[in-house]
């Protein structure tokens, strides 16, 4: 049996439980066997045969609602143009009215690229920015296209986003179809530390579950649908004070009977934080935006695989506090194993699937975000239900609904 240390306090002496080390133990043995089961999931996922390419690529809109504040927009509106897709592709771009800054970076886009079928399509708001549902509603009355593929602004497409991701959407049954997220900014702190969150997490998230349940979301940075689906669920109609429109269109397109599927094409997010506040707001909204646009409408089912699925993420975290607690070799050990196996999935994902690689001086917020992340996220979600975006104060209903607070 492991000795424990002795703390004096007067003339008392207390004694650790030995529990406590069991329970070290324990803990880093569910972190490593939950970590094996996943990357399992993730290395069969990848490994699977995709489905045929078609005897005919379909025509595909690409649906860009594009708001001020995106990073980078030149630079990922160029990679669009760069797509390796043998079908034809209409890209609409929606700018707000009053964006004049952004609406001439679109124009310099098509000036630079001619041969393009593209367009820009203003939309106006009371207040300057129009939200992206309404944008998308705009943007759809322009698209001709079989394919309707709605990416946000601040996403850059590899050259085969396209060809990997559409297959899929022409399998049977399939609805909608969307792929996984690599963060790519490693310029600052803030952007860093999101980075190692979502490289970290995406596919050790998003895969699992499709194992155990059909995809009951969107996520909505890039998703594709066919037109006549698009239609038949009322396109975009009744999302303008929604916060959650890809979680509403998942339910919709699976009001049809259709699934939505998740598919291995990855892409590349370009996402800037100049600041701390401002990761730490990113941070608070992903959380709550789902806790009360997507929780609502889950099954029982899916709350429960969501709530086993993300325990383990919680284990460094626990270890990290009951180190210095409990003062046991026993807990700082399975610690290290902790981190050390979060290390090398972290680099094995990186190596294998998203192919983009963190700065050797970044590597150490990997681990940082591991044990951080797991309190911002229980902050977020005992939290209330307002959040700061884009300027704006809102406060997010049971739905997803949302009405603009007062700025205190």
């Amino acid at each position: 049996m492991l000795q424990l240390p002795n703390y004096r306090s007067g003339a008392r002496i207390v004694t650790a439980s030995p529990l406590s080390g069991k329970l070290a133990y324990g803990l880093a043995g569910l972190f490593v066997l939950d970590r094996l089961l996943k990357m399992a999931a993730v290395v069969h996922f990848f490994g699977r045969k995709g489905p045929p390419a078609p005897d005919r690529w379909p025509g595909v809109t690409l649906l860009q609602p594009i708001t001020r504040g995106a990073s980078n927009l030149a630079a990922t509106l160029d990679a669009r143009a760069a797509l390796d897709y043998p079908g034809h592709i209409e890209h609409v771009l929606v700018c707000d009215e009053e964006d004049a800054e952004y609406r001439a970076i679109c124009r310099d886009w098509l000036l630079r690229h001619p041969a393009l079928d593209a367009q820009i399509v203003p939309v106006q708001s009371e207040g300057g920015t129009a939200l992206k549902t309404v944008k998308l509603q705009e943007g759809l009355r322009h698209a001709h296209a079989e394919v309707v593929c709605c990416v946000d602004d601040d996403i850059v497409l590899r050259p085969d986003a396209l060809s990997v991701m559409l297959p899929y959407l022409f399998t049977t049954g399939a609805g909608a179809v969307f792929g996984l997220a690599c963060y790519t900014d490693w310029s600052n702190l803030p952007s860093s530390l999101m980075s190692a969150f979502v490289n970290s997490n995406a596919l050790l998230s998003y895969i699992p579950v499709t194992y155990l349940t059909q995809p009951f979301t969107i996520t909505g940075h890039i998703f594709a649908v066919r037109r006549d689906t698009l239609q038949q669920v009322g396109g975009f109609a009744g999302l303008e004070r929604n916060i959650g429109d890809d979680h509403e269109l998942a339910r919709r397109v699976r009001g049809l009977g259709l699934r939505v599927a998740q598919t291995p094409m990855i892409y590349d997010v370009e996402n800037h934080f100049s600041t701390f506040r401002a990761y730490a707001g990113q941070m608070r909204r992903w959380f709550v935006f789902p806790r009360q646009s997507l929780v609502p409408l889950m099954t029982g089912r899916e709350q429960l695989i969501t709530l086993v699925g993300s325990l383990g993420n919680l284990i460094p975290g626990v270890l990290a506090v009951m180190a210095p607690v409990t003062r046991r070799g026993a807990a700082v050990r399975s610690l290290a194993v902790t981190q050390v196996v979060s290390s090398a999935v972290y680099m094995l994902c990186e190596v294998l699937y998203l192919k983009r690689y963190t700065p050797l001086s970044r590597r150490w917020l990997v681990n940082i975000v591991g044990l951080l992340s797991p309190l911002q996220i229980v902050a977020a979600l005992l939290s209330g239900d307002e959040v700061e975006w884009r300027g704006k104060r809102m406060r997010i209903k049971k739905g997803g609904d949302y009405e603009e607070a007062d700025v205190a």
